[in-house]
């Protein structure tokens, strides 16, 4: 039943018990009337207590099912707000990450075009100054007498016009020097193997 239609009946249980005695003293004085009435009375507050017992009873029960009910519908509705905010929030972390990777990407980037531009560069120097060379003049030196014909022999190959081949020949030189230079950059790897 419930808290309440317990205490109803109770209440009226045990007021039929006490209507009951006070008419059944009175019906020993009064004789069969008080009697009759003591019964009357006692049997009418009793079904009146049951019924007000079981009548709170149900209110109660629909009380605690209105409760169950609101308080299934509630979680039901934070179950969805949680859901969707989870949502929201992996969507936000995706975005986030995609940014930050698109930062490294371009830093990483920005790095190789850095160093490709300092290998140009380098390449461009070393070129420029290889042609710079191509320029040789030959002099002599304070004690040693090879220079000296080396001089003569290149004013003497002059003549020949053999001057450009040599010219030629240094460049040549000067270009599998610097492709078998990268070459060996190339195949060592970082870490060691």
């Amino acid at each position: 039943m419930g808290i309440i239609g317990d205490a109803f009946g109770k209440l009226f249980g045990f007021l039929g018990s006490v209507f009951g005695n006070i008419f059944s003293f009175f019906s020993d004085i009064f004789g069969g009337l008080f009697g009759f009435l003591g019964n009357v009375f006692g049997n009418l507050f009793g079904f009146l207590g049951d019924i007000f017992g079981k009548l709170f009873g149900v209110i109660w029960n629909a009380i605690k099912w209105l409760g169950k009910a609101i308080g299934a519908f509630f979680q039901k509705l934070i179950d969805i707000i949680v859901g969707f905010f989870k949502v929201i929030y992996a969507l936000i972390e995706g975005l986030l990450y995609l940014l930050y990777m698109i930062g490294v990407l371009a830093v990483k980037l920005f790095q190789v075009i850095f160093e490709a531009a300092k290998c140009l560069w380098s390449f461009i120097v070393g070129f420029g100054r290889t042609l710079g060379s191509l320029a040789y003049s030959p002099r002599g030196s304070g004690g040693n007498g090879y220079s000296e014909i080396i001089g003569r022999l290149f004013d003497g190959l002059g003549y020949l016009q053999l001057n450009a081949i040599a010219y030629i020949l240094l460049f040549m030189i000067w270009f599998v020097t610097a492709i078998s230079a990268i070459k060996l950059i190339s195949s060592i790897r970082v870490g060691g193997d």
